[in-house]
């Protein structure tokens, strides 16, 4: 079970939001909304690394074991943030290894083709990802955070950048891979249609 008990973020001494707990089971998402500034994508970074002038409070427990702040979730989770973030000198399938690296690398060339396939890539592994539309880049960047099987995956809109119908089987795989896995999700989003059918869902509220 992945637990936050009474979690907020200071920015300069000031709390962004009212302390909130939560227990997501495996397989579970849990989904943080909230008005624009609250918090939420500063949250996201604060439980994977240390930033200046941001401190994170409260509890985090990964499977019983409270987590330690100098290494946070970075080594068990991935992120896909709202910008795609991706190496222009790289092409579409080194990008997505690069979440790989503790993987023999004779398993990245099926694992990447896999997800380019299933989320609607087939074939361009060898293409340059700023040649892409943003939506599909968005959706490598999806890849590049499902590839290594994560502990903890922390979605910040990762579909904000999608059509309708892109959205719907992107969060099929999305939400797919977390349930087969048993792992850890935790996604912001300003639209109640990109929740899961399962799952807490919690709105930010602000410091009083």
């Amino acid at each position: 079970m992945l637990t936050l008990d009474n979690v907020s973020v200071k920015r300069a001494n000031s709390l962004l939001f009212e302390p909130m707990s939560c227990a997501i089971k495996p397989g579970e998402i849990f989904t943080l909304q909230g008005e624009s500034g609250r918090g939420k994508s500063t949250l996201l970074h604060a439980l994977i690394h240390e930033e200046p002038q941001v401190e994170l409070v409260g509890q985090v427990t990964l499977d019983g074991q409270c987590m330690d702040m100098s290494v946070r979730l970075s080594e068990c989770a991935q992120t896909v943030f709202q910008d795609p973030m991706l190496f222009s000198h790289l092409s579409v399938g080194a990008n997505i290894a690069l979440s790989m690296h503790r993987f023999p690398r004779s398993e990245h060339e099926c694992r990447v083709n896999t997800l380019l396939n299933q989320l609607g890539l087939d074939g361009m592994a060898r293409a340059d990802p700023f040649r892409l539309s943003r939506g599909q880049m968005m959706r490598v960047a999806v890849a590049r955070a499902l590839a290594p099987h994560p502990r903890v995956l922390l979605l910040d809109e990762p579909f904000s950048a999608l059509d309708i119908e892109t959205r719907e089987y992107v969060k099929t795989v999305l939400f797919g891979q977390i349930k087969n896995d048993q792992s850890y999700g935790i996604l912001v989003t300003h639209h109640a249609e990109d929740r899961p059918s399962e799952g807490e869902c919690i709105c930010l509220m602000p410091s009083l």
